[in-house]
């Protein structure tokens, strides 16, 4: 179970776009809200694609759904909360100081932080649902991958922010 547990937390860790944090592009303009609600369409897409994927890799039965339902839902909740902060980041980040920019990236950390508990607490009883299978299949899903973070973009931006592994926003693309 630790394995599982400790896997499910690598698989809500933090992704960052090489140390975007660290480095800035003064010339770097701030996405556009067409440009973001553009991808948090692609986020849902992706996130709803992940959650599908998870639902047939541990082959969830009939019986199973109700505790799966509440997995999925902290997926797409986890997702919300951190666009919400990356949202409310990128439409003031230009104007930040130092410590505005501490301040946020302290609120991603920590919304990132809840997610990861409230996913844990959502998942740890639908794992002690699973036959011997699927908590091998789901053992695996996790290790190769299933819920592991993607950078944030394929590119360096000062504006780069943690994304919702969960969901994959703001992957960049």
């Amino acid at each position: 179970m630790k394995l599982v547990l400790a896997t499910l937390a690598t698989a809500t860790s933090l992704a960052f776009a090489s140390g975007a944090w660290a480095q800035a592009a003064a010339s770097a303009p701030a996405p556009s809200s067409a440009a973001m609600s553009a991808k948090a369409q692609k986020a849902d897409k992706r996130l709803e694609e992940r959650i599908k994927d998870l639902h047939t890799q541990l082959q969830i039965t009939p019986q199973q759904e109700p505790l799966w339902g509440k997995v999925a839902d902290t997926m797409r909740s986890n997702a919300q909360t951190m666009r919400g902060l990356y949202e409310a980041r990128m439409s003031k980040v230009d104007s930040f100081t130092a410590v505005d920019d501490l301040k946020s990236y302290g609120d991603l950390a920590q919304a990132h932080a809840d997610s990861v508990k409230n996913l844990e607490s959502a998942f740890e009883p639908l794992y002690a649902a699973l036959s011997d299978t699927q908590k091998k299949a789901a053992d695996v899903a996790f290790r190769n991958g299933a819920g592991k973070p993607h950078s944030m973009g394929k590119g360096k931006s000062k504006h780069a922010a943690p994304a919702d592994p969960a969901s994959d926003t703001y992957k960049g693309n």
